[in-house]
């Protein structure tokens, strides 16, 4: 619009509180996420695994279907092999989901040059990949973190205060757990995003991480004669840090659960700084 016509207007409605500005970047990034049809059909099937053991937990407390398959007791155990295996179920899918919606977050941005336009006005570097984490981190934990904590409040409502008492390490070791999956893949996710401009290329780079992890780890084991090469083995270092948080650790498994978090600790503080270093635009307080 011409300048000289004068007929602009300042915005004159709700202005966002400053403290929930990075909540606009999730907003309309959703707008775009679901326009795809696949993606949305695969966000859906994400919650099958979850919807399934929701049905179990109530026939496992069903007296009459008991009877009928001749049980006094539960036929599922509920305990930490049942959220592990959810976890790890889950987590594969939060695998992918990431793969498919990380690469669009801020390539875009980056390729465009729209990056500058955001941090020239009152919005910091922070606030831009708070706003950015979240809409991969919301997607995660709606199929990870929220879904375990229903199925755990579930059974503690179907069995009772006793069973939620003394299980209350399976709850926490669930929070845990998916925060620390949301906090891995988010950040693996915006990483890739701002590094490699192709999608499918970035995409196929969030996977590539476990696997070459796991085959570098491999390599170091074989030829040093030494389980540190298990550091590099992001899937590892996840499974030791649920199994140790719900008590289903490994005997023989030679890293420790606090060790395994120190290492995930790195390896997150690693993937922001190299986020921060790659946004580094002009920004305005």
């Amino acid at each position: 619009m011409a300048v000289y016509k004068r007929t602009y207007k300042g915005y004159a409605g709700t202005l966002t509180h400053p403290a929930f500005r990075f909540l606009v970047l999730q907003r309309y990034a959703f707008r775009s996420i679901f326009k795809s049809r696949f993606l949305l059909i695969g966000y859906v099937g994400c919650f099958f695994v979850p919807l399934i053991l929701l049905l179990f937990l109530y026939l496992n407390q069903n007296a009459t279907v008991l009877a009928m398959v001749g049980q006094k007791v539960g036929f599922v155990k509920v305990n930490g092999s049942f959220f592990m295996n959810f976890l790890s179920v889950q987590g594969v899918l939060a695998g992918l989901m990431t793969a498919f919606v990380g690469p669009g977050l801020v390539a875009p941005d980056l390729t465009n040059g729209a990056l500058s336009v955001y941090l020239s006005r009152p919005f910091s570097r922070a606030e831009y990949i708070l706003g950015k984490g979240m809409v991969l981190g919301s997607l995660i934990a709606s199929i990870t973190l929220i879904p375990g904590l229903i199925l755990f409040g579930v059974q503690s409502e179907l069995v009772g205060y006793k069973w939620f008492e003394d299980n209350l390490y399976l709850g926490t070791g669930v929070l845990i757990t998916g925060l620390v999956l949301i906090a891995v893949f988010v950040l693996l996710g915006l990483a890739m995003s701002a590094f490699v401009r192709w999608r499918i290329v970035a995409g196929a780079l969030v996977l590539a991480v476990f696997a070459a992890g796991k085959g570098f780890g491999a390599v170091i084991n074989n030829v040093m004669r030494t389980d540190n090469g298990l550091y590099l083995d992001l899937q590892h270092l996840i499974s030791t840090v649920a199994g140790d948080l719900l008590r289903q650790s490994k005997e023989n498994d030679p890293i420790s659960g606090p060790a395994a978090g120190v290492a995930l600790v790195v390896f997150c503080a690693m993937l922001l700084a190299l986020i921060n270093r790659k946004l580094r635009v002009c920004e305005v307080a």
